[in-house]
């Protein structure tokens, strides 16, 4: 590997894990997802410094130029985090729309003649107040 994509993929490597631990001491990265971020940081650090395990999975997958292993390595880690986040966010979408129909129960905003079973099971209607 050229010395120059070294110096450079090393000074990137290090700005990313900075970035990611600002991000985390601002709030805006909560420290349980700032792992899989410092953990791709830390892969970038590596394989500037040794490269032989790039080479050897280069030669492994039949592939001709280590670039398009950690090409094709980056892709499938971002394929990864995508669908990790998909996950995630209809997880959350679940808990919002949960909370949603609580808060809606809770505050009684039930059209009139409507009906519905609040959290203590018992069922109530805006008809009856």
């Amino acid at each position: 590997m050229n010395t120059q994509i070294r110096i450079i993929s090393l000074i990137v490597s290090v700005l990313f894990i900075a970035y990611v631990i600002w991000l985390v001491r601002s709030r805006k990265l909560r420290e349980t997802d700032s792992i899989v971020w410092i953990l791709a940081g830390v892969a970038i650090f590596v394989l500037a410094v040794w490269v032989k395990p790039l080479i050897l999975l280069t030669r492994l997958i039949g592939a001709k130029l280590w670039a398009s292993t950690l090409f094709f390595s980056g892709l499938v880690f971002l394929t990864f985090v995508s669908l990790w986040i998909t996950t995630r966010m209809s997880a959350l979408s679940d808990d919002v729309k949960e909370l949603a129909q609580k808060v809606t129960l809770l505050s009684g905003d039930l059209p009139a003649g409507t009906s519905a079973k609040g959290p203590d099971g018992q069922g109530r209607s805006r008809a009856k107040e």
